[in-house]
């Protein structure tokens, strides 16, 4: 039988703001203090948590920045190698300066 809706039409899920999580027993005794620590409840602290972390992290996907967050190896390798480049340079044109005096 052929259904009647449009696939690309499609509705959107939805979702009911409901979610069953399991956590280690440790896990969930800190954040409870620290929710208890801030003076609200468990579910408005973990509710932030996650609000924070999705809002921080990069976009993925199709759509996302070709460069998301260059690693700090990364960055002193390539400052490294600059300076490294720099002084060859200076080098060179020290030596080719000396050579046509």
């Amino acid at each position: 039988m052929a259904s009647n809706v449009d696939p690309v039409e499609a509705p959107e899920p939805s979702h009911s703001g409901r979610l069953l999580l399991r956590m280690p027993r440790t896990l969930h005794a800190e954040l409870a203090a620290r929710s208890d620590a801030e003076g609200v409840s468990l579910n408005q602290f973990i509710v932030a948590a996650l609000a924070r972390t999705v809002s921080q992290a990069p976009a993925s996907g199709p759509d996302a920045p070709a460069q998301a967050r260059v690693p700090r190896t990364l960055r002193l390798a390539l400052v490294a190698n600059a300076i490294v480049v720099a002084l060859a340079a200076g080098t060179a044109i020290a030596l080719i300066l000396f050579a046509w005096h």
